[in-house]
């Protein structure tokens, strides 16, 4: 027997739908934009500690200076990302490549080498790109945590390469951690395959919300991002293209 639907029923069902879809992209909006201020609040409150346990005037100046850095940047953030989600068009800038990662290093506070990690460079001083400089600054320091996370207690080699390809740039960044397993490796971006909310419910580390941030961004600007494990050593390799400037 077959079902006859109405079209004053499909139409609803059909609104219905789109109500759905964007109330579940708005939960995901909400999820992403909470795991990106965790990133970038974590430092303030780090350092903010610091300076009132030494008492210390000048280190007080430096967390609030680092306070009224990371806020703005937060505010900056929020609106750039209400941007994505209602598809308005924001200007693009052309950018240096090593202006940008350096901005994500100084964003991400705690040197690397205080976690026994090398930091090497590989960024041409005349390499530009198409960009919302904020924006690719949180794909770059999404990928940098997570890749100091990787490496957590593992003396070994940061790099951070970048290069010319036809119209793009395609930047990397390799760590020198535990690695990802190769059945892993397709879902890993995915917010919903990436970890195990049992498991991980309170450690923003694992929910996997910041590699899907910085799909969600790369695509937006029209470029691509994937995870290779290392052929050559340990640890794995995130990699992005991006529009070249």
């Amino acid at each position: 027997m077959s079902a006859h639907v109405s079209s004053d029923s499909l139409e609803q069902l059909q609104q219905e739908l789109v109500t759905c879809q964007r109330r579940a992209s708005l939960g995901m909006l909400a999820s992403i934009m909470a795991h990106e201020y965790n990133n970038l609040m974590t430092p303030i409150v780090a350092r903010a500690h610091d300076a009132l346990a030494r008492d210390d005037i000048d280190a007080m100046r430096k967390a609030l200076t680092l306070t009224a850095r990371q806020t703005e940047k937060a505010l900056e953030f929020t609106r750039q990302v209400l941007h994505l989600a209602d598809g308005r068009e924001t200007p693009l800038q052309t950018c240096r490549v090593i202006d940008l990662v350096q901005a994500a290093l100084l964003s991400a506070v705690r040197p690397l080498e205080k976690d026994g990690i090398e930091l090497e460079l590989h960024v041409p001083a005349d390499l530009r790109v198409r960009a919302q400089p904020l924006l690719f600054e949180q794909v770059l320091l999404n990928l940098l945590l997570n890749a100091r996370a990787a490496m957590k207690g593992r003396c070994g080699k940061l790099t951070i390469s970048a290069a010319r390809e036809g119209n793009m740039v395609a930047v990397a960044v390799r760590d020198g951690g535990t690695g990802i397993a190769a059945e892993r490796l397709e879902n890993v971006i995915n917010p919903f395959l990436a970890a195990d909310a049992g498991t991980h419910c309170s450690d923003w580390s694992a929910v996997g919300l910041g590699l899907h941030a910085c799909r969600a961004i790369v695509q937006q600007h029209g470029g691509t991002i994937r995870a290779e494990a290392n052929s050559d050593g340990p640890g794995c390799t995130f990699r992005f293209h991006w529009p070249a400037g």
